[in-house]
């Protein structure tokens, strides 16, 4: 199909685009390289334009300056990297698969009980490397101690893409110092529109993909380190935990932090409401510590 001869590439420019927007932008990309004909229909602001939301929200100052002109060189643009909204707390991009647009909500733009109290929590500031590699917030929050563990996110459902599925995901690290986040297991929660769903989540474990023969993921408990400045800290006791496959472990990401799903979600055409993610562990009457939380990612789960 290489040569401009062919009888599909002597359609009209406008047909080629119109046919092409009915597909993806992965698809589109393939078009593009079947002939001259198709790669001027592919690009077209017309093509594009199908595949970027008509409701995008208000950037940051600045954000967008060095966007190419073109809707194609915009999608690739808030693909590529997260864009930050006004008041720089909320960062947004679009899946590159189906132009849906995800968000990240930061640890500021939580609400975080007792966030503000420098005994239980602290505020961060990120390495210069680390906010670099995610194009985004340079602080996060991290817990010095706390019996009640609660931290809250929050957006409308009319920010999110319609007819699309979504996940939760919280994004986090464990301090040089962290106890007492393995058990009790914390509870994640997702509300919308009335519909909840919970799950169990246990931040100090991590699963890993299975490298040997088996392919099983292999699943791990973080044994709690409980010393800093040769001050001893309420030791965690370490002691085997069943991780059954209805508790979801973290997962670590190539950017060096780690995720855990805290539920799913569908936003169906025409959905108004709240959306409401949660994560929470206070009755278990344990103290814990050496949580780092960077925010919660609301993104398209396929």
């Amino acid at each position: 199909m290489e040569g401009d001869g062919n009888e599909i590439s002597r359609l009209p420019e406008e047909l080629l685009a119109s046919i092409i927007s009915l597909t993806s932008p992965p698809d589109a990309g393939r078009c593009a390289a079947v002939s001259r004909a198709f790669l001027a229909a592919a690009d077209s602001d017309a093509v594009w334009s199908s595949f970027l939301p008509r409701d995008l929200p208000r950037f940051a100052q600045g954000v967008l300056r060095r966007a190419p002109p073109s809707k194609k060189g915009l999608f690739r643009c808030l693909s590529d990297q997260p864009a930050l909204l006004p008041g720089n707390f909320v960062s947004m991009w679009l899946d590159r698969a189906t132009g849906a647009k995800c968000y990240m909500l930061s640890a500021r733009s939580l609400h975080i009980s007792w966030g503000e109290t420098r005994q239980y929590w602290e505020w961060i500031k990120l390495r210069s490397d680390e906010i670099q590699a995610n194009k985004s917030f340079g602080e996060a929050a991290q817990l010095r101690g706390v019996w009640w563990l609660l931290i809250r996110g929050e957006i409308h459902s009319t920010m999110l893409s319609p007819n699309s599925k979504y996940a939760a995901y919280m994004v986090f690290k464990l301090a040089d110092v962290f106890f007492n986040l393995d058990f009790p297991f914390q509870e994640a929660s997702i509300s919308v529109g009335g519909n909840d769903s919970t799950r169990q989540v246990c931040l100090q474990a991590c699963v890993e993909d299975g490298d040997g023969d088996d392919g099983v993921p292999r699943k791990h408990i973080l044994r709690a380190i409980a010393s800093w400045e040769n001050q001893q800290l309420p030791r965690a006791s370490y002691h085997a935990i069943p991780l059954t496959d209805d508790v979801m472990l973290p997962r670590k990401r190539a950017d060096s932090w780690m995720e855990v799903e805290l539920g799913e979600f569908y936003n169906g055409q025409g959905c108004d409401s709240e959306v409401s993610v949660c994560l929470k562990e206070t009755e278990g009457g344990v103290y814990k510590a050496g949580l780092i939380v960077w925010g919660i990612e609301i993104r398209t789960k396929r």
